[in-house]
Order: structure tokens, then C-alpha cells, then sequence
């Protein structure tokens, strides 16, 4: 091969390498650390026997049945990612009922209720958070 032959490929090479579109940025990733997640942690206390509980989160239901008090859950949410909304709902026999929701120590909201043996009773306990 010639020099000029190498040459005009090494130039036409560059050439065309400069004239290529960049990759397009990645995306960032989902935050993963707990200084990153807005956190709200559900308890629910009594001497009631909870029958159905009913937790819809953003949209998405779930449901327990014959659920042993105390019962919790947190719910975690990355922060700066919009309004959420949260919904318990509890169908109970008899007893007491204390529900509450508390995110970074402070109370959002809570519920209580109570029944007498043998009663059919029902409690809700909702809320929201947005950045």
C-alpha cells in the first residue's frame, strides 16, 4: 500500500468519526438512599380483630385479610417526584382501632374507633404528600 492510500483512510476515518451524532445522555437513576426518600410509616394498634385491610397506594390496592394488630407498613416515596395519595381502609369485629400515618416523627393524620363484641365496623385512614 502506498502512503497516500494510508493516509487518505486514516483522514477519511476522522473525518467521518467527527461527523458522529453523541450518545444520548443517561438517564439518572432512581434514587436509592434513605436520604433521598420521603418515608410515612402506617401503624394501626388495637384490641379489634381486623377482618380486611385495604391499603391503595398511588392507584394500586392491596389487600390483607384477618390481619393481626399492631400492623405496619411504611410507604416510600423519592422525593421531588410529585403528589401521592394514600388510602387504609379496615373492616373490623368488635375491639378498638388506633390508626395513624407519621412521616419524619411528625402525625399526618390518624383514626380510631371502637365496636362491641360480635359488631361489624369499619375505619379509613387517607392522605397525600407532594414536593
Amino acid at each position: 500500500m502506498s502512503r497516500r492510500f494510508v493516509l487518505a483512510l486514516l483522514v477519511t476515518g476522522l473525518l467521518s468519526a467527527c461527523g458522529s451524532t453523541p450518545a444520548p445522555p443517561s438517564e439518572s437513576p432512581a434514587p436509592t438512599t434513605a436520604a433521598e426518600m420521603t418515608e410515612i410509616a402506617l401503624d394501626v394498634t388495637g384490641t379489634a380483630t381486623i377482618t380486611t385491610l385495604t391499603l391503595t397506594v398511588d392507584g394500586t390496592a392491596t389487600e390483607e385479610k384477618s390481619v393481626t394488630l399492631p400492623w405496619h407498613k411504611t410507604l416510600q416515596f423519592p422525593q421531588k417526584s410529585g403528589k401521592h395519595e394514600w388510602k387504609l381502609e379496615m373492616s373490623y369485629e368488635g375491639g378498638t382501632v388506633l390508626a395513624k400515618g407519621v412521616s419524619a416523627g411528625r402525625l399526618l393524620t390518624q383514626t380510631s374507633g371502637s365496636g362491641s363484641p360480635g359488631s361489624t365496623n369499619s375505619a379509613r385512614l387517607s392522605g397525600s404528600i407532594s414536593d
